[in-house]
């Protein structure tokens, strides 16, 4: 696609203005035929579509472009930010920073809101004519005090920051947008922080947005690695719909210039990465397979490419500073015969010096390439994600029902004799039977699927079947897909059922954390789930396991579990402690877990919405051509946007249960008990003492102390039990959507053809066509009123061709 995106935009537009001249060469033709009874709706007709097109340019015209940036942890993800900007104004540090949404919206002004949040420690308002460092340095305040305080206070929101900055991106991009375009950067808080409700408001926006996620090159601990990846996934789940609309980048690219053998082993890397990052991502969102499969994944060092716009800076203080960081950390970037022409001290360094490192940063680091890239990126989603909707909202306020009209009311026309009136009496009358026979058959073909599973509930239920219910739920939506027109789905709807997987991953990921920590004596609770939790919930979780292992579980007896009889009090004591601390265990794993499944199952449900989205446009689609097949005179139309509203009340609730059981026990004790006896040979006078051992009984506290692959099998069948109950939710929503899709499908196509009755009954009544007398004037007007369709139908056609 050209990168005069403005022409995508115009070309649209020139199309909508078109249509008015046409419905308005049409719209005069035809009121010189009819009574002026009809003058007053045509009127009506033609407000409408000037209002539609009015607003449809002004959409076209003034679109917004977001960019929303998010990454792996240390990913350089704040520092393609300030590349974006031309500047460095978002904090940027070692440890995650990216605690609350950052907004940037492009102005040729400077300022900064920082937004009021619940429970905000820091100072919030508004300044105007603000400088980069002041920005940077309110921001990082803002961050480090939410950081600090995050813990203790638990009402503290997310801070909430709005920038208004003439940022790099638009005023060198080389990118010919329309005219009007706003344009903003999104950047996205860390994972630790997308559970603020704050957070994911804006989070949620990002389903319009294109996506820029940074991955660490630089990580090479396989561990490490691999939760990387987790958090690529993480992410992108996050943000929701389709990878296809998201740039990935291999950030910190440069640590591979050191090697002796680069820039092999680089592209070794690449390739590794790449694949790494499709597999994973497959694996977890199959019904995007072909969109992985075409991802885009470049590669580039943001702090170079950053340093090198700092140093081209014109002020001399600020120029000289980004000098002294790039001679630091980036020398292997610049070529050595450049190296050795540089004078030892940067601040040395003339303005040709400074033009020379500016160039190989700039090239080594792969900005050009990067940028490139990002303008191919743009040209080629933004127009997807705006056009379409703009063109929708256009049809249902005004185009749908012009083309209604033309059709309806010709047709109506020529068959308003009395002899053809009867017959198309008789014919709307066998249509209104013919289409709801049909839309029977389709909703039952849609339905019998859902019921079955429901059947199926209901007998396991009653334990009459011993089913897995999900893979029954699995096969059973496998099934649908070989049915037509749900054959064109492929794996569109595989998260109907790919929930459970996505929740066990998920759930194993935090109690696999809990396990180690115990099995190794060390706590650690940093996996990707766990970082989306209440991090004053994870603390809690954290002292808790210090305390078990403080008890002595850990090592053998977390790994292998041990029978314990406690004799003594301290003993007794000591057991006591450890049920109670197992079952704080249990009560921690709740509130933590409940933070987990609340952002997993988030996600699921998500996909979930998307997954029904999908399977309602399918069937929509096949009806509205079946309908137009049996009708193709009524002009039967079923938006999209106006009959799929899926709700979101599906919900899923996990609670989990440890601790062991304590019994009472008995135990003998052996006692040495003081005797005496006389002795013969003082003539039994005296007395001699001696010592025999008896048994007591005594009472002891008895139990068999679980290990930790005992307590995670314990967990995993707890979460299992569950299954039968989300899949009855998830059946029973189900139909209940299809039902509602069912209602709406009926309402619509009922209102459309009750329209066409009224107006045959109209014309019968007011015109009253000799069919073989106006059949010349009718007919045209007809094929004309069907060409208008067809020019509305092909408002955008130019753009599906271009995309």
């Amino acid at each position: 696609m050209s990168n005069k995106l403005y022409k995508v935009f115009e070309d649209v537009e020139q199309n909508a203005q078109l249509l008015s001249k046409y419905w308005h060469n049409f719209s005069t033709e035809i009121s010189e035929h009819l009574p002026d009874t009809y003058h007053a709706e045509l009127e009506e007709l033609s407000n409408k579509l000037e209002i539609a097109i009015n607003n449809l340019v002004d959409e076209l015209q003034n679109p917004t472009l977001t960019l929303a940036t998010t990454g792996t942890t240390s990913s350089g993800k704040s520092t393609l930010v300030n590349l974006l900007c031309g500047a460095e104004i978002v904090p940027v540090a070692v440890s995650e920073m990216s605690a609350g949404a950052v907004t940037i919206e492009y102005s040729e002004t400077k300022s900064l809101i920082i937004h009021e949040t619940p429970g905000a420690l820091w100072e919030c308002g508004e300044w105007t004519g603000i400088s980069d460092e002041r920005i940077y340095q309110r921001l990082y305040d803002v961050m480090i005090s939410y950081i600090d305080n995050r813990e203790k206070q638990a009402n503290l929101a997310c801070p909430q920051s709005t920038i208004s900055y003439p940022f790099r991106l638009i005023k060198e991009s080389k990118l010919e947008l329309p005219r009007g375009v706003k344009v903003r950067i999104l950047d996205l808080p860390g994972l630790a922080y997308v559970g603020d409700e704050g957070n994911t408001n804006v989070i949620k926006q990002c389903r319009e947005a294109l996506c820029l996620v940074t991955y660490n090159s630089a990580e090479t601990d396989k561990e490490k690695v691999r939760s990387l990846l987790q958090e690529v996934v993480e992410q992108v789940k996050d943000l929701g719909g389709s990878p296809a609309r998201m740039l990935f980048i291999l950030n910190r690219i440069d640590v591979f210039r050191a090697d002796r053998n680069w820039p092999a082993t680089e592209t070794r890397f690449v390739e590794d990465a790449i694949s790494k990052i499709k597999y994973e991502l497959s694996e977890h969102l199959k019904e995007y397979t072909e969109d992985i499969e075409n991802l885009q994944v470049i590669r580039l060092s943001t702090w170079a490419a950053l340093l090198a716009l700092q140093i081209s800076n014109l002020d001399e203080i600020y120029s000289a500073e980004a000098c002294k960081k790039a001679d630091k950390h980036f020398n292997g970037l610049i070529d050595e015969n450049i190296l050795e022409d540089l004078p030892r001290k940067t601040e040395k360094w003339s303005r040709h010096d400074r033009n020379r490192v500016i160039d190989e940063l700039w090239k080594k680091s792969y900005a050009e390439q990067f940028e490139q890239c990002l303008r191919e990126h743009i040209s080629q989603h933004f127009p997807r994600l705006v056009i379409p909707q703009a063109i929708e909202r256009f049809n249902i306020a005004a185009g749908n029902a012009i083309t209604e009209w033309a059709i309806q009311t010709t047709t109506a026309i020529l068959n308003s004799s009395e002899e053809r009136y009867q017959q198309e009496c008789e014919k709307i009358s066998w249509i209104k039977s013919t289409l709801n026979n049909f839309l029977r058959i389709s909703d039952g073909n849609l339905r019998e699927p859902f019921e079955k599973i429901d059947k199926k509930i209901k007998e396991v239920l009653a334990d009459e079947s011993e089913d897995d219910l999900v893979l029954y739920l699995e096969n059973t939506i496998k099934s649908l897909n070989k049915v037509e027109p749900y054959n064109e789905l492929g794996d569109k709807l595989c998260s109907l059922y790919e929930w459970r997987r996505g929740i066990g991953k998920g759930i194993n990921q935090v109690l696999e954390s809990v396990a180690k920590s115990l099995e190794n004596g060390r706590v650690l609770l940093d996996t990707p789930n766990l970082k989306k939790a209440n991090a004053l919930n994870v603390n809690l979780l954290g002292n808790c396991l210090k305390r078990l292992v403080n008890l002595g579980y850990t090592s053998s007896v977390a790994k292998s579990g041990k029978k314990m009889e406690a004799r003594t009090e301290d003993e007794k004591k000591k057991l006591k402690q450890l049920n109670e601390e197992l079952n704080e265990l249990a009560i921690h794993l709740n509130l933590v877990m409940e933070d987990v499944l609340k952002q997993i199952c988030s996600q699921e449900i998500d996909r979930m919405y998307q997954a029904v989205v999908e399977l309602f446009k399918c069937h929509l689609s096949h009806i509205e051509k079946g309908t137009n097949d049996i009708a193709p005179n009524i002009a039967i139309r079923f938006p999209d946007s106006q009959l799929i509203r899926v709700d979101n009340k599906l919900t899923f609730n996990l609670r989990f249960k440890a601790g062991f059981a304590i019994t009472s026990g008995n135990w003998q004790e052996a006692v040495q008990v003081e005797k005496s006896k006389r002795t013969w040979y003082t003539l039994w006078l005296a007395k001699k003492t001696y010592y025999e051992t008896e048994y007591k009984t005594r009472s002891s506290d008895n139990a068999e102390i679980p290990s930790i692959e005992q307590l995670l099998e314990n967990w995993q069948f707890q979460v299992k039990a569950e299954d039968k109950e989300i899949v009855k939710k998830i059946s029973r929503w189900l139909i209940e959507q299809i039902d509602c899709l069912k209602k709406n499908v009926e309402k619509v196509q009922n209102d459309v053809v009750n329209r066409y009755e009224d107006r045959l009954y109209t014309a019968n009544k007011e015109i009253t066509t000799d069919y073989e007398m106006q059949k010349n004037v009718w007919q045209p007007m007809q094929q004309k009123a069907i060409s208008l369709m067809e020019d509305f139908k092909s408002l955008g056609k130019s753009l599906k061709e271009e995309l």
